[in-house]
């Protein structure tokens, strides 16, 4: 099970600080971007694999950037694209960078079935507002994990939101293999 932390900037600055105070624990950092600050020029991560979370309208605009600030897996909202448009951008980045969905609590599990054969890594939403930190986990999350497990079993999944050691160990019996950490990051890091 990897334990990765959350981090959602309110700058630049603030993003340096904290991928600073992360990286002696964390060999992965997840960084969300949202619409309020889709930032630019990130500073690459000092040895750390960077995770962009793309909560964006148009995530297609910030890959390029992303790409070329050292990042190494971006997920993208499949609510933001259509599935075609999703598997272009699956063929596009293609042994550049690894590309995933993300989907929100609500999203049907069948958002993906066009191109789930494509992926490696799918990210579940585990609170019903995303983009902040603090939210209540959502219950329906595990028996998400259950299903996309059973009908995906070649992708690691991941899941963001509400994470805390309580429920740490029933995401990972369910099938989840990556848990994304934000405010509860003290009780995985001390």
């Amino acid at each position: 099970m990897e334990i990765i932390p959350a981090i959602i900037p309110k700058d630049s600055k603030d993003l340096k600080d904290k991928l600073e105070s992360v990286k002696e624990f964390a060999k992965t950092v997840h960084i969300d971007f949202t619409e309020n600050l889709p930032l630019r020029g990130v500073p690459v991560g000092g040895g750390m694999f960077l995770e962009a979370h793309l909560m964006v309208t148009d995530p297609v605009a910030l890959i390029p950037s992303l790409v070329k600030d050292g990042f190494s897996r971006i997920l993208i909202q499949v609510e933001s694209v259509s599935a075609a448009a999703f598997a272009e951008i699956i063929h596009e980045w293609r042994g550049a960078i690894e590309i995933g969905a993300a989907l929100k609590i609500e999203t049907p599990l069948e958002a993906i079935d066009s191109f789930a054969h494509e992926l490696t890594t799918i990210q579940l939403m585990s609170i019903a507002h995303i983009g902040k930190q603090g939210e209540p986990f959502d219950e329906r999350a595990i028996a998400r994990v259950v299903a996309l497990h059973a009908k995906c079993p070649h992708l690691t999944i991941s899941v963001d939101g509400g994470v805390n050691k309580e429920n740490a160990k029933r995401l990972a019996a369910a099938g989840a293999t990556r848990l994304v950490v934000g405010s509860a990051f003290k009780e995985f890091y001390g």
